[in-house]
């Protein structure tokens, strides 16, 4: 098999990425800011980075779309996207990291029933097999956490706020597609700008008085390296390796949040709710390769594929 040029640059960028940006929960709740105010501040941050290095690489004028067909698009896939940072960070603060995380993960079932339903593409009964597995999965993480959401509805606020992340980040991905001719450091960076025009009204300028160098040290972060640095690290990487890759590698964003949510916080889940990642994860990893449901749908395809 002849190895891609760069092939091991970019497996390392997207595993540092994903890496990363699965620690992004410990900055935002480390910050000790409203949600609002670390979403506002990742923007301006994020914004600052994103800008700069499309400068640098592309040029200022490369920041202008002349385009104005994309305009609606853009603008909407922007507030989507500033909208499910919203909805999982508070999400973050009324469960935990990795528990969250778990949930958020069932978006690339949400972007295949949307494009099934609205966009007239075809939903394959494998496919379907699949989403089933990962709601098995999102059952057997929830279900130790039931007495916990009926004594706390904090709990039961959290999950939904992080299916909702989820759907927005759909919603985001699907809209992006329509706006392909848009390079994606320059439409990140229009992101955080419509972030910042988005939240400025609300920000808690109260809860920014004597945070001090560490609070400003973990929204700097959040912005530069988890919105600057990851989405170049990802971006970059994308178009070098192939899909098998790229799906593998998105584990390591939930990994990371559980070890952060173990070593950090001290909290670990049950081995129901570790079943139950496991399923959504290989569930999002078959949807994503187009593997087939079932054994005996696996050994029908297997000659195809030899030949």
């Amino acid at each position: 098999m002849q190895v891609r040029p760069g092939l091991a640059r970019a497996a390392l960028m997207l595993s540092t990425g994903m890496a990363i940006s699965g620690t992004a929960g410990l900055f935002s709740i480390e910050s000790g800011q409203p949600t609002l105010n670390v979403i506002f501040f990742r923007c301006v941050f994020g914004a600052i980075a994103l800008i700069g290095w499309t400068c640098l690489r592309e040029g200022w004028k490369s920041l202008f779309i002349t385009d104005r067909a994309l305009w609606l698009l853009i603008l909407v896939s922007g507030l989507c996207l500033v909208l499910n940072w919203v909805a999982l960070f508070q999400a973050f603060k009324l469960t935990s990291i990795g528990f969250a995380t778990i949930i958020y993960h069932l978006q690339p079932f949400w972007i295949v029933l949307a494009g099934a339903l609205l966009l007239k593409e075809g939903l394959s009964r494998h496919k379907l097999g699949w989403i089933c597995v990962a709601f098995l999965g999102l059952v057997l993480t929830i279900m130790p956490k039931l007495g916990v959401m009926r004594a706390d509805h904090d709990w039961l606020v959290g999950v939904g706020l992080a299916l909702v992340a989820s759907l927005f980040y759909a919603a985001t991905t699907l809209t992006t597609r329509a706006v392909k001719s848009v390079k994606p450091s320059v439409l990140s960076a229009i992101h955080c700008l419509i972030g910042i025009v988005v939240f400025a009204p609300f920000v808690d300028l109260a809860a920014l008085q004597g945070g001090g160098n560490g609070m400003w040290g973990w929204l700097v972060g959040l912005g530069v390296i988890h919105t600057g640095v990851v989405y170049i690290l990802l971006y970059s990487s994308y178009p070098r390796l192939p899909i098998t890759i790229i799906a593998a590698g998105s584990f390591l964003n939930p990994v990371a949040a559980l070890l952060t949510d173990f070593f950090v916080f001290g909290r670990s889940i049950s081995a129901m709710q570790g079943a139950g990642l496991i399923l959504i994860l290989l569930a999002g990893l078959a949807v994503n390769l187009g593997w087939p449901f079932g054994f005996g749908a696996a050994r029908r395809v297997a000659p195809s594929q030899e030949t």
